[in-house]
Parts: structure tokens; C-alpha cells; sequence
């Protein structure tokens, strides 16, 4: 991947590490690890979305929004 060589050598390597960890797990435990990372990066991506909302002040112009619909 061209992704890679823009990474600094820190996470390189630790990505090279994973890599060589991965390649030696059964396939079952790779479809594990696989549904573990997915659910990781869901989290984060809920986690700086909600984030972003709150340093912003989106919710709370939208809850007030929402207080004059009602």
C-alpha cells in the first residue's frame, strides 16, 4: 500500500510486526481479530464524532432547534 511509506518508522514497524503476528493465526482467529478491529474503529469513529459535536456546539444548537419543532 502506498499508505505505508507516509506512516513515520514507528508505525511502520509496529505495522510491520502486526502483519507478521496475523499471518500466523488460524482463520478462525483472524475473522475474530478481524470483527474485534471493525468494532474498534467504530467506536472511534463514534467517539471523534461525538467529540466534534461537543467542541463545536452542534448538539446543543440542534437540541434547541428541536425544542421550537416541538
Amino acid at each position: 500500500m502506498q499508505f505505508r511509506q507516509e506512516l513515520p518508522l514507528e508505525q511502520q514497524f509496529e505495522l510491520q510486526v502486526f502483519e507478521q503476528q496475523v499471518q500466523q493465526l488460524s482463520r478462525e482467529d483472524a475473522q475474530a481479530l478481524l470483527v474485534q478491529l471493525r468494532e474498534a474503529m467504530l467506536y472511534q469513529s463514534t467517539a471523534f464524532r461525538e467529540i466534534l459535536k461537543e467542541s463545536w456546539g452542534i448538539e446543543k444548537g440542534f437540541e434547541a432547534g428541536l425544542g421550537d419543532l416541538i
